[in-house]
């Protein structure tokens, strides 16, 4: 464990305690197999209370990197380091990914606009049929060319701002952090699609190929959905590594 941990701000207790355990299994750290602190030991560590842990431990649990033996404790799972490797990707805002690629990219908005939910949206926000949502369409734009087309569906009622406040420009992610929400799940979809014809021709890019996409709702720490996301991204700019395993049992 480490010595002398970073200060855990209230808002965000259990899921900066979930990243510094993350950061030690990809560090080696802590090792495939390691038995993690108990609770209370771990409060003493990190200075939180036990129901942060408890928190902690269990976002750990839900993404398979950590193992409960009952009657014996917690410990890392064989393969937490592949994961935690592999699905970074995943838990990064598209404006991240592209920065570690080394693009710089430009957000441009192509539209907001009130719907009516779809079947599936209307299960992930927990609203009725009658409950609009928001669909943004933006654009991550890198050295003038189209690197990923993102449609981003919202309650509006979860919003960390009114919708007339609010700069799509900028990261989402980072919107919703500042009132302490950070994104830590997606269930997301993987397949190929094809670009909006008005996104071809708005951005000269080739008709006719696929680019991967990703579709599916994010939580925050709390489980709660934060937005949904419909996103087209070029194939040459993210990567997916897949880490099948058995379902974790108690």
């Amino acid at each position: 464990m480490t010595a002398d941990p970073p200060k855990i701000e209230r808002h965000s207790m259990a899921q900066q305690v979930r990243e510094d355990l993350r950061r030690q299994m990809v560090s080696g750290r802590l090792a495939a197999g390691t038995r993690l602190p108990s609770e209370p030991e771990c409060c003493a560590i990190y200075h939180v209370s036990r129901p942060v842990i408890r928190e902690a431990y269990r976002l750990l649990e839900q993404e398979g990197l950590v193992e409960v033996r009952r009657g014996i404790g917690r410990f890392v799972s064989p393969t937490a380091k592949v994961m935690v490797q592999g699905s970074i990707n995943l838990s990064r805002s598209t404006t991240e990914l592209l920065a570690a690629q080394g693009y710089d990219p430009e957000i441009h908005l192509v539209g907001v606009d009130e719907r009516p939910p779809s079947p599936e949206e209307t299960d992930a926000f927990g609203i009725g049929e009658s409950d609009p949502v928001l669909e943004v369409r933006r654009a991550y734009v890198g050295n003038g060319e189209l690197l990923s087309y993102a449609v981003n569906i919202f309650d509006p009622r979860g919003l960390p701002k009114p919708v007339e406040e609010i700069d799509w420009t900028c990261s989402v992610a980072q919107l919703y952090a500042g009132v302490g929400r950070h994104f830590t799940t997606a269930i997301t979809d993987i397949s190929a699609s094809l670009l909006p014809d008005s996104v071809v021709a708005r951005y000269d890019v080739p008709a006719g190929v696929a680019w991967l996409l990703s579709d599916g709702p994010l939580y925050d720490q709390h489980g709660k959905p934060m937005w949904w996301s419909h996103e087209l991204c070029r194939g040459d700019v993210r990567t997916l590594r897949v880490v099948n395993r058995p379902t974790q049992s108690g």
